[in-house]
């Protein structure tokens, strides 16, 4: 299910993380995936010492990681809703999530008070709209759990997080580019008020 163009796209974004880290930075971190599938972003960083918790909104993907290792520790965790965890994590890995969840500025809010370290990524308008967000309907094993997503323009997500208080370091480099996931793209002028599969913007969130 989570094969195919997933495999090179999920490559590609831990790259990109190593890049900007390193390898040894991640020994002993404890980390949690949100929206987690079958655990795949995680289990390339548990290869590099990190303890890694898994939470995802449906539990029969949480139960394939279950049956592939009984240890996992996994969430059941519907990210729509208000969540509180209570404990804190030394990084979130929140890729392919916000643009499926309805309430994505409460769910960036709940993470916010999981980490000072957030790795963000998403779907989004093609807008320097600060106000534009097309909401979606959707349906599907990878898709909304509510059956609502959001895709709101990248400036919208960026003022949200410096609103309360977010440093941002956002990278649109070819070197994430795979399939039809494309991040090194520019806003057409005049700006479109629109929503195109495929573009997509990737954040370092530090909440210090």
């Amino acid at each position: 299910m989570f094969d195919g163009h997933y495999t090179d796209w999920r490559i590609k974004r831990f790259d990109k993380i190593i890049s900007i880290f390193g390898e040894e930075f991640f020994k002993d971190k404890t980390m949690l995936e949100l929206g987690a599938g079958f655990g795949e972003n995680g289990k390339m960083f548990e290869e590099l010492g990190a303890k890694v918790t898994y939470a995802e909104a449906r539990k029969e993907h949480l139960d394939v990681l279950l049956e592939r290792n009984s240890q996992t520790e996994t969430i059941l965790l519907d990210q729509d809703r208000s969540w509180n965890l209570n404990r804190k994590f030394d990084i979130i890995i929140h890729w392919g999530v916000l643009y499926h969840l309805n309430n994505w500025k409460q769910d960036l809010t709940c993470a916010l008070s999981h980490s000072n370290l957030i790795f963000l990524e998403s779907e989004v308008c093609r807008s320097n709209n600060p106000n534009l967000e097309i909401k979606q309907y959707e349906c599907g094993y990878d898709q909304a759990i509510n059956n609502i997503g959001s895709r709101p323009s990248a400036i919208m997500i960026e003022n949200y997080l410096t609103s309360l208080g977010c440093k941002i370091d956002r990278y649109d480099d070819a070197e994430l580019n795979s399939s039809f996931h494309t991040y090194n793209w520019s806003v057409p002028t005049p700006s479109p008020e629109d929503y195109i599969e495929g573009y997509r913007r990737f954040w370092i969130i530090r909440n210090e």
